[in-house]
């Protein structure tokens, strides 16, 4: 192959790698403190009062969707930024 198909291949597997990290980054956080959740592409740490999950996520437009093996959250992307969860906004802290 040659140096620039590979070159290539690469660009096109990250681009592809970026199209499926949910288009969300950085830390979320309630303002009790209490809930907080840190995007890492596909992935996301999600503290809720003291315990850390990880779970996956994923966007459809404003929505994102959480994923863990006990189900699915789905909760807004607000136009401010923050995201509308059942704990109440949380606000990007980054």
């Amino acid at each position: 192959m040659k140096a620039f198909e590979k070159i290539l291949l690469t660009l096109l597997a990250t681009l592809l790698l970026a199209a499926c990290g949910g288009g969300m980054s950085g830390s979320y956080e309630g303002g009790d403190g209490l809930v907080a959740l840190t995007f890492h592409g596909s992935r996301v740490d999600a503290r809720v009062m003291g315990a850390t999950h990880e779970l996956s996520c994923s966007t459809d437009g404003d929505k994102v969707i959480l994923e863990s093996p006990q189900g699915k959250l789905v909760v807004t992307r607000n136009t401010d930024g923050s995201l509308d969860t059942p704990w109440g906004p949380l606000r990007k802290k980054d």
